[in-house]
């Protein structure tokens, strides 16, 4: 199996290095990894400028490839150009931080994982919450490679897209894991307003945030210290509406289909 590892906290964050060492026993695997933190970037992509990659090893632990881009750049890049062979697999993370709820939609992590399947590649994002240390996302790799080898053997078909959270590993093993949809319930945030010195109104995000707390999901799993696994998919279209518009008698002039 070839195995494609990525992440959007950079190619030299210890979590893409945790992760790679995980997987090393399902097949071959290739770094390729933004050159720098792309936090919260969501599913952007390059359009309007070169994407510079370096070859590069990082410390004594693995030979990679560095993309000044996003998270999706690198795995449609790796899949299109750098790799000879298309990948069986793509992995995303470890990330520093878990990716649950609505925050799903601006993961680079998940964003990664979700360009994979866009290929027509199975793909698994894995996230961490509250990680403290190197050592946290070496314990997390082992979760990590639990679940997966769970995947594979079960099967993962063209295009399946699964997100894995991992709480936090200071507060000690997981209670076990639960299969569960992703929260649609919203967060609570701030955004803090100032006035710069030429008299400039701005405002910055707010470091914190508290999610809205929904029955069987991510958010409340995870919260509850279990290790969560939800399959996502990248059809956004919603389907009941879609028959309930087909069906409706549009004031159009003209034909509508």
């Amino acid at each position: 199996m070839r195995i494609l590892v990525s992440n959007d906290d950079g190619i030299t964050h210890p979590g893409i290095a945790a992760l790679r060492s995980a997987v090393l026993k399902f097949g071959e695997t290739f770094v390729v990894a933004p050159s720098s933190p792309q936090s919260a970037s969501g599913h952007g992509i390059t359009v309007h400028g070169p994407l510079m990659v370096r070859r590069m090893q990082v410390r004594d632990e693995f030979s990679g490839i560095s993309v000044e881009g996003r998270p999706a750049d690198c795995v449609r890049l790796a899949v299109r150009k750098l790799l000879d062979d298309p990948p069986d697999l793509v992995v995303s993370g470890i990330n520093d931080g878990a990716n649950v709820g609505i925050n799903v939609f601006y993961s680079g992590t998940v964003a990664a994982a979700a360009e994979a399947a866009m290929l027509g590649i199975p793909a698994v994002a894995f996230s961490l919450s509250m990680a403290g240390s190197n050592d946290d996302y070496l314990q997390a790799a082992d979760l990590c490679q639990l679940v997966l080898e769970n995947l594979i053997k079960d099967g993962l078909g063209k295009g399946d897209l699964l997100n894995v959270n991992i709480p936090p590993i200071a507060k000690g093993k997981p209670k076990g894991l639960l299969v569960v949809p992703q929260s649609t319930a919203g967060i609570t945030d701030a955004y803090l307003g100032a006035v710069d010195a030429n008299g400039m109104e701005q405002y910055r995000l707010g470091g914190e945030y508290t999610f809205h707390f929904q029955d069987d999901s991510d958010v409340l799993g995870l919260a509850e210290g279990y290790i969560t696994v939800t399959p996502l998919h990248i059809d956004m279209t919603n389907h009941d509406r879609l028959i309930a518009l087909r069906l409706k008698k549009w004031d159009y002039p003209g034909e509508t289909v």
